[in-house]
């Protein structure tokens, strides 16, 4: 016989009632033909933390918008301390009135509302309310969610004008993560400085287009930022998304990103595919490594997403 530690483990307890089955990517049993532990591992970082409201980071969802009052969400919308709501005041001097729930960099004005679901997803799967009686939980149970529109509703692209605007305000507000699922444009200098200049921590989609980054660079993902994290999507068999792009030098890290429940408009909730959808999974895990190290540095955060990852050998020569 060998000599052993008499260490102790821990039986799970007190998972979220909203963590319902179809929340593979948080914690997959093997439900609906996946592997089991292929996801997350939310549970087991939830007993270190759910994340901060008060006073905890600012994630900045750089998207279509967010629904302010979806009851998922509302809770953990980041609300701007230094203005006073309606009063039609730039009452902290940034440029923007009222601006108490966000920006639209769109219209260079103070968030309202959006009519596209994007970013609304993303928002749920960073940081959906836990045990509030809704339909799904988050990675974040508390949290701060800074919504950004940089697309009108209108259409479905924008211009590096806008991007630039809603990266500046982002860290002029404090963001310390941004969620990027958006792709395209090609390589912009600016944006690259905007973003790489950033004090901020930028997680970006690796993109949709089932082609080698490597080889045919995709941005913003292909910048190569030190203070950044580039996301490729896995399926609930911890395979390549059969859509994802990939790259051994120049992706980073594949997240769930195939059949994902999440938040949409009119309080409702919708399943989603894309690197779009792995992007806010990796964004809510750094949220939850800031909530429990307020003084990270970005380079210590991204080694903490990046070493604590599975190592799977499917993905040696992708990611």
């Amino acid at each position: 016989m060998r000599a052993a530690p008499n260490t102790r483990v821990q039986k799970m307890e007190g998972l979220p009632g909203d963590l319902n089955s179809e929340l593979w990517g948080l914690h997959n049993t093997g439900q609906d033909k996946g592997t089991p532990d292929a996801d997350i591992d939310a549970p087991e970082a939830w007993r270190i933390t759910t994340g901060k409201r008060e006073g905890g980071p600012v994630i900045a969802v750089i998207d279509t918008g967010v629904q302010l009052d979806h009851p998922d969400l509302d809770a953990n919308i980041w609300t701007n301390p230094g203005e006073i709501p309606g009063n039609g005041i730039d009452d902290d001097g940034n440029g923007v009135i009222d601006d108490v729930h966000g920006f639209d960099a769109t219209l260079n004005k103070a968030y309202v509302s959006t009519k596209h679901s994007h970013g609304t997803h993303c928002a749920g799967t960073i940081a959906a309310e836990a045990n509030n009686d809704e339909g799904i939980v988050g990675v974040n149970h508390h949290a701060q969610i800074m919504p950004i529109k940089i697309f009108p509703d209108d259409g479905d692209s924008a211009t590096a004008a806008t991007i630039i605007r809603a990266a500046l305000y982002a860290d002029k507000m404090g963001a310390r993560i941004t969620s990027n699922s958006w792709t395209g444009g090609g390589y912009n200098p600016v944006v690259r400085d905007v973003f790489g200049s950033s004090e901020a921590f930028h997680v970006f989609a690796a993109g949709n287009d089932a082609t080698n980054n490597d080889e045919v660079p995709s941005y913003p993902a292909s910048f190569n930022l030190d203070n950044s994290v580039v996301v490729a999507a896995s399926d609930r068999n911890d395979q390549l998304g059969y859509f994802s792009n990939y790259g051994k030098k120049s992706v980073n890290i594949a997240a769930p990103g195939v059949a994902i429940k999440s938040t949409v408009l009119d309080s409702k909730y919708a399943t989603y595919n894309g690197t779009s959808m792995a992007t806010p999974h990796v964004a809510g895990v750094a949220g939850l490594i800031a909530s429990e190290f307020p003084d990270i540095s970005n380079q210590q955060l991204k080694d903490r997403l990046l070493f604590g990852t599975d190592a799977k050998p499917q993905f040696a020569d992708r990611v």
